[in-house]
């Protein structure tokens, strides 16, 4: 019988429910009547049964509890059957935080309620805490060793944007700490530097290394920087430390200037120019250049310290080497030696040595004549000149020693020969420019005298059965003791000394005055006659006023009058130039590229300029009847021409087997000696 009872009254889920260790609830939705408690709630609460469950479970508590999710809704009876959810709360009570889930189900009659499973977990929670204090100690730790470094800390995230700072780095990039998050690294790069931190920033853990950075204000500063990838929370991140070297930037700057450069000048001293040497002989050795190394030489300086005092002296100095420094180039090095002695380095980038010597002897003339000028200094009106030997290299086949003493060499011969002058080491050259400027010197005298000519070279159509249409102008200089000088000489003379600007001028007044000559000639009235132009002429500011002047002057038709201009002219300012350009075409007269491809081709200028005609050069026809490229060369620059417009004129032409090829090309007019060579006018 006993037995018999037992069962029947055993219900296994109560044993079940009542043996977990956590508390069980069923709460009536629509009146918060507590239908159920298991023995666990009863031991931590009391029978609660029939009791409204916000009022016993909780501490002065009168309406349903806002933090419960069901109850979180006007109306909690809208969940359907079924609906879960799960949240934390810390009992008021006791003072134990427990884990809830939470079941919506059909209670006995019917009744909408839930079920309710609390398991205790105040001692997680104090865990928890631990962790968390712990956590925040060790950041608290962290953010003050940050922030006491002089480096400022940058974290990125895999993304490459900034996701935390410390206090130093807003400092050094001049933002407040909110703007640089979400920024990427390379805002706060300088744009110098860009390509260099691409790289690096790919490298896991990076060696310290250098870039310039950006500050909000857009300066920048020197700052070494070292990286390093790390793993936080399971995220990808990377730490960056930027330290400003602006400092020791500045610092190694006053070492190097103290063991490179003259206190008194700021010039480069003499064991920097040495490496400047070192450096210039190996890279004209690659490219067969020509350098010079100047040795200036203050004529009689000693009598200004003697008379003046040295302060005096060192003002004069500085003085001398602004002046040198003024009519050199960039590119090129000019030291003090020490005392009144300079050294200049230049390289000519040019491999023929004649253009070489050009080039050297021109900046040297700048170079005297500019310290020949008065020196202002402490109300002294010093007079000073200057001595300069030259040593011409293109090789390492004498030591930078060797040539330094072969300038000191030319110096003294220099100063020998009365001062105020520059001499080269080799005599040979020095025979050059010595020969330069006699020729130079005759060249002026045969201007002066008018006793140059100009000889012309017809022009023909092909259309008009090989019919003369113009001529070129071309001086000849027939010397009384040198016979006829190449115009390949002499022009390059002319240019360099200025003589080019009223020999200009003399060949432009002849051409127009020919042009008169034939005005009532049945054959020749309508011939044009085509005038080079030289850069240095065009370059004066009166040129166009001067052409202009001279057609007036002989009231000739100026479309007769064909200019023609290199395209070197045109690139070097192509705004003065088209300004220029339009002026003369207003006058009527027409234009023309010489030499058209030898130089610095651009459509840009074909499209800008009034020009009516592009000129082959005779290096692309010398060779058209056996060189391809020379071929396509020429069927470019015909092609170019009929699409502007043009005309377009060989020059050079010397066979019939070069003329039928230009004729297929698509060319129809031509210069050269197959139709006549350069000669006076009367014999045309």
């Amino acid at each position: 019988m006993g037995t018999s009872h037992l069962l029947e009254n055993f219900d296994p889920m109560e044993i079940i429910v009542n043996s977990t260790g956590a508390l069980v609830y069923v709460i009536d939705l629509h009146t918060y009547e507590i239908l159920y408690v298991n023995n666990q709630c009863i031991e931590e609460f009391g029978n609660v049964v029939g009791k409204t469950c916000f009022k016993v479970l909780q501490k002065n508590q009168e309406i349903p509890c806002t933090f419960c999710p069901i109850h979180q809704s006007a109306d909690p009876t809208v969940h359907p059957v079924g609906t879960t959810f799960e949240w934390e709360n810390r009992n008021t009570l006791n003072n134990r935080h427990y884990l809830f889930n939470d079941r919506i189900i059909r209670w006995k009659n019917g009744t909408l309620a839930k079920v309710q499973v609390g398991i205790d977990i105040t001692e997680q929670k104090k865990l928890e805490l631990e962790v968390l204090n712990e956590r925040d100690e060790s950041i608290r730790s962290f953010e003050a060793l940050s922030n006491s470094t002089i480096e400022g800390l940058i974290i990125y995230d895999d993304y490459k944007k900034c996701v935390r700072v410390n206090t130093v780095a807003p400092k050094l990039l001049g933002y407040d700490i909110g703007e640089m998050i979400g920024k990427n690294a390379l805002d706060f790069v300088a744009p110098q530097s860009h390509d260099l931190v691409k790289r690096v920033i790919h490298n896991e853990n990076q060696e310290p290394y250098e870039a310039y950075m950006l500050r909000k204000d857009g300066s920048t500063f020197p700052a070494m920087l070292r990286g390093r990838d790390c793993v936080l929370g399971g995220k990808n991140i990377r730490v960056s430390a930027v330290m400003d070297i602006s400092d020791i930037k500045e610092k190694e700057k006053k070492i190097v200037k103290l063991a490179y450069y003259d206190a008194l000048t700021e010039l480069p001293n003499r064991a920097l120019l040495q490496e400047y040497l070192h450096r210039m002989i190996k890279q004209n050795d690659r490219h067969n250049y020509y350098g010079g190394i100047f040795f200036i030489d203050l004529d009689h300086f000693k009598a200004i310290n003697d008379t003046k005092g040295h302060q005096a002296g060192d003002l004069v100095l500085i003085e001398t080497a602004k002046r040198i420094c003024s009519v050199t180039r960039q590119s090129d090095a000019i030291s003090r030696m020490g005392g009144d002695e300079f050294v200049v380095l230049i390289n000519t980038m040019e491999v023929d040595k004649e253009l070489a010597i050009n080039s050297i002897s021109l900046i040297s003339q700048k170079i005297l004549t500019e310290l020949q000028k008065p020196y202002l200094i402490m109300e002294h009106d010093f007079r000073i000149s200057a001595s300069i030997g030259i040593a011409l290299f293109m090789n390492d086949e004498h030591s930078v020693d060797d040539l330094m003493k072969y300038a000191d060499s030319a110096m003294y011969n220099a100063k020998a020969n009365g001062r105020n002058t520059f001499k080269f080491f080799d005599p040979e050259l020095q025979k050059i420019i010595e020969n330069k400027a006699y020729m130079i010197d005759r060249l002026r005298k045969a201007i002066e005298n008018k006793s140059m000519a100009l000889y012309y070279q017809s022009q023909v159509l092909v259309n008009r059965d090989e019919q003369i249409i113009g001529v070129e102008a071309l001086l000849r200089w027939n010397d009384p003791d040198h016979g006829l000088v190449s115009p390949g000489s002499f022009i390059p003379m002319a240019e360099e000394s200025g003589l080019i600007i009223p020999l200009g001028e003399w060949i432009l007044r002849e051409a127009v005055k020919q042009l008169k000559v034939w005005e009532n000639d049945p054959v020749k009235h309508s011939w044009r006659i085509s005038v080079n132009v030289s850069y240095k002429q065009f370059e004066k500011e009166n040129f166009v006023d001067m052409v202009e002047s001279i057609i007036d002057e002989y009231d000739v038709i100026a479309e007769q009058l064909r200019l023609e201009l290199t395209e070197s002219l045109l690139i070097k300012n192509t705004n003065e130039a088209l300004i220029k350009i339009n002026r003369l075409k207003n006058t009527g007269l027409s234009l023309s590229i010489d030499d058209f491809g030898t130089g610095y081709s651009s459509l840009s200028y074909l499209k800008q300029l009034p020009i009516d005609e592009l000129k082959i050069d005779q290096s692309f026809v010398r060779d058209l009847t056996t060189d391809e490229n020379d071929v396509i060369i020429v069927e470019t620059i015909i092609s170019i021409g009929q699409k502007f417009g043009l005309e377009v004129i060989a020059e050079g032409v010397e066979t019939r087997e070069q003329y039928e090829k230009l004729v297929e090309l698509g060319c129809e007019n031509f210069q050269g000696y197959l139709f006549g060579r350069p000669t006076l006018p009367l014999m045309l």
